[in-house]
């Protein structure tokens, strides 16, 4: 995915015979609104609305959306469901006899085309529902299949977000804390120099620090960024905070939550056949075996590359928002690449690239690199103050692992 490409969709530039339409990066003054353990920004100067993207959605009828609540828990209930009446039809037939079971198979065949058909018939339904509930994404210039419309969106967000609250109500940082402070500014920061970009400004946006070493920070889809205390130990500066944040800022904008659910969904609906006929042919402890290990093979070939490919659309768009909002971003490379040393000191944990749901250290490391060119030039181009003539990276390479231990430790990253 260019860096370019993702600019200039950023821009909104839209050229046609009549006129030329463009949407510019407007600085905003940040301003601090209050809720219980959160913050909302608010501009105070209006934002050009951004231009509409040609969607290449495909509606073969109205588009039938999933309940919210449903799309939480449906994947289980399709599973188990198969499950049990696979295993009921086993007994059953089991339990004929051999007049029966010979009888039975004779209509069977007598009416196989028929049963092809209702299979076919299913998996097409599966087809045209796929294709008429995809959407195009401006940003990354790719559909995307979401079932859900966006008022669903947003029930499944606040429900997600209130969630999320109850289980960390003990442990909220006041928002009068100065690392509350210092988190505030860096997120006001983001968002206001990214309002303009597409599904950007449709976020209510909101801030919960949680009292806690985990080293961890997301942010939810509707918007609600959730940090934890630990995860402050693992940035050097507030630009390495501005990366992180921006990451995950850039899996709520690109809606990969609700694409992960929906396609979840699907999913399960396709598998939904054979895990029933699986569990109706073979004995129970066979039907486990071969289910455990068609879900690994789907994991490796299938569902860990899709996470790992959302999370590198989540680098590359993650280091357009922190461009836009003027940090340097140079800092993304050397945060990736302490990630890195951490690895290879093994203070992190060193997963098989191809067994996890994330890139590894070292490739996020080279790749942001590559990018790093165009994204700077994308960064002098919209007006920002020009960088330090001193390179973080290549203070960052200079140092031998000895020198990386020590900084590490006077962090306290690594203990003493």
């Amino acid at each position: 995915m260019s860096m370019m490409r993702i600019a200039r969709a950023a821009n909104c530039v839209s050229r046609s015979r009549l006129k030329v339409t463009s949407c510019f990066i407007s600085h905003h003054s940040l301003k601090k609104a209050y809720k219980v353990s959160q913050v909302q920004f608010k501009s105070s100067i209006k934002i050009p609305r951004p231009i509409k993207s040609q969607r290449c959605d495909f509606h073969t009828s109205e588009r039938r959306n999933i309940p919210p609540v449903l799309a939480l828990v449906i994947r289980p209930i399709i599973r188990i469901a198969a499950l049990l009446f696979g295993r009921r039809f086993k007994k059953w037939y089991a339990s004929r006899t051999p007049e029966e079971k010979e009888e039975f198979l004779e209509w069977f065949r007598s009416r196989r085309k028929y049963f092809l058909g209702g299979i076919g018939l299913y998996f097409f339904s599966l087809f045209l529902y796929y294709i008429s509930h995809l959407e195009y994404d401006p940003l990354t210039k790719r559909s995307q299949f979401i079932m859900l419309n966006k008022e669903q969106r947003e029930q499944l967000a606040k429900i997600t977000f209130e969630t999320h609250l109850k289980d960390f109500e003990s442990i909220l940082l006041p928002k009068t804390h100065p690392t509350y402070s210092r988190l505030l500014r860096v997120t006001a920061k983001l968002i206001n120099a990214n309002r303009d970009l597409p599904s950007f400004k449709d976020k209510r946006w909101t801030l919960t620090v949680v009292d806690s070493p985990k080293k961890n920070a997301y942010v939810l889809p509707g918007g609600n960024i959730f940090v934890f205390l630990g995860v402050l130990q693992m940035v050097e500066n507030d630009d390495q905070l501005a990366i992180v944040l921006a990451h995950e800022m850039a899996h709520a904008v690109l809606n990969h939550s609700y694409e992960q659910v929906s396609r979840g969904v699907i999913t399960e609906l396709i598998l939904a056949l054979p895990i029933a006929i699986t569990w109706a042919i073979f004995p129970d402890l066979l039907a486990g075996f071969l289910l455990l290990l068609g879900q690994s093979i789907i994991d490796v070939f299938h569902t860990l590359p899709y996470s790992r490919a959302l999370e590198t659309e989540a680098d590359t768009v993650g280091l357009l928002i922190a461009a836009k909002a003027c940090t340097d971003i140079r800092e993304a490379v050397v945060f990736w690449g302490t990630m890195r040393t951490l690895t290879d000191l093994k203070i992190e944990p060193n997963q098989v690239p191809w067994l996890s749901t994330h890139p590894d250290h070292g490739d996020r490391e080279k790749r942001l690199n590559s990018l790093l060119a165009e994204a700077l030039q994308y960064r002098h181009k919209i007006g920002c103050p020009m960088l330090s003539d001193v390179d973080p990276r290549k203070s960052f390479y200079q140092r031998t692992q000895q020198e990386q231990v020590a900084r590490l430790k006077q962090r306290g990253v690594i203990p003493s």
